[in-house]
């Protein structure tokens, strides 16, 4: 009885070890460790303006994306949005979107019906895999 128990309490440790995540088991791309390396230099500057890790890492890791293109770690810089002359549109449109794109749409529903009926394929996978070939 006392080996079942200890056969029991080690393999829950074991499988607690094995699903736990471990800090040096992680990945970390240059981009992190660039980003992460700035941060840490901005916080003991005193220089964050308010800003949270997560905001910083969504702006830093694009722009580190941007300059390097997944080449060597370099620190990034801040980059400022450029003002357009243009006014701003009060709708987010779509650029594949076109009148005919809902005709299209309703053609390949129609095929879909026509298709199903004569393969058998049913739900949202077969579905969706017609529509990425019929679009």
């Amino acid at each position: 009885m006392r080996v079942q128990s200890i056969r029991i309490a080690l393999c829950a440790m074991l499988s607690f070890a094995a699903f736990t995540s471990h800090p040096c088991l992680a990945a970390t791309s240059p981009a992190m460790q660039a980003c992460s390396k700035q941060w840490a230099d901005m916080k003991a500057a005193g220089k964050t303006e308010g800003k949270t890790w997560d905001s910083f890492w969504s702006q830093c890791s694009k722009d580190f994306a941007a300059k390097n293109g997944g080449g060597e770690a370099v620190p990034a810089a801040k980059v400022t949005p450029k003002k357009s002359s243009e006014s701003p549109t009060t709708t987010a449109r779509n650029e594949d979107d076109s009148p005919s794109s809902a005709q299209q749409k309703k053609d390949c529903d129609a095929k879909w019906d026509a298709h199903k009926t004569k393969s058998g394929a049913h739900g949202w996978h077969d579905y969706f895999q017609f529509m990425a070939k019929c679009i």
